[in-house]
């Protein structure tokens, strides 16, 4: 049923075009080539800059071009007269629109219909560019931590990342603190692996430091 639908609408589009395409080729002929040139060129300056102003400030993009808009209301100024001159013709004016509609509709059911690629909205593409920069700030701020500070910068770390979850971050936020707690977890491993399982035992609590930084009279941790 929905396929049937897209068809009907193809069809009918079509045979507007047709019958459009016949009325301004009547209206060529009606006001004469140059007449006709001049009224097309004076329509689509006025339309295309203001259609492009619409398109621009518009969240939802409302057409794809604004130079087809501003074709389109062109060719539907000159169109008009012509629609008038084929009717005045009677029988002779109404088969020749009749032709250009079944000429369009064959056209269109025999070329194959081309997949449409829309232009995102200029919301879309302010939510695009905001996305980016979240992940390149977290992207750098995960670097950072690849890892030049000591057991005890890390510790600090850790400690910060607990209390901002205590806190209730968001998502995104949650996403980054749970890299940066991963790093800081293959650290904590890495460098004292013995104080790293005593933390593990003890439940993890909230701050490591305890369990990784020598205690007084011991010699340092690796860094």
């Amino acid at each position: 049923m929905i396929l049937l639908s897209a068809v009907i609408r193809r069809v009918g589009l079509a045979a507007i075009l047709g019958v459009g395409t016949a009325g301004v080729l009547a209206g060529v002929m009606l006001l004469g080539p140059a007449a006709a040139s001049i009224l097309l060129v004076a329509v689509f300056a006025l339309v295309w800059p203001l259609a492009a102003v619409v398109r621009h400030v518009a969240d939802e993009a409302p057409y794809g071009s604004a130079a087809l808009v501003a074709a389109t209301a062109a060719g539907a100024v000159l169109c008009l007269p012509g629609l008038v001159r084929l009717l005045a013709w009677g029988a002779l004016g109404v088969t020749t629109a009749l032709f250009f509609a079944l000429l369009f509709v064959l056209i269109d059911l025999l070329v194959p219909e081309r997949e449409v690629v829309r232009r995102p909205s200029r919301k879309q593409r302010r939510l695009q560019r905001l996305t980016e920069t979240q992940l390149a700030d977290d992207e750098r701020l995960i670097e950072s931590l690849q890892c030049p500070l000591s057991i005890e910068e890390l510790c600090g770390v850790w400690s910060d990342t607990a209390t901002q979850l205590a806190q209730g971050a968001g998502i995104r936020d949650r996403q980054a603190v749970a890299e940066v707690r991963r790093i800081c977890l293959d650290e904590f491993e890495r460098r004292n692996p013995s104080g790293f399982q005593r933390w593990l035992d003890a439940g993890a609590p909230a701050n490591p430091g305890h369990y990784l930084l020598p205690m007084p009279g011991e010699g340092p941790s690796a860094n």
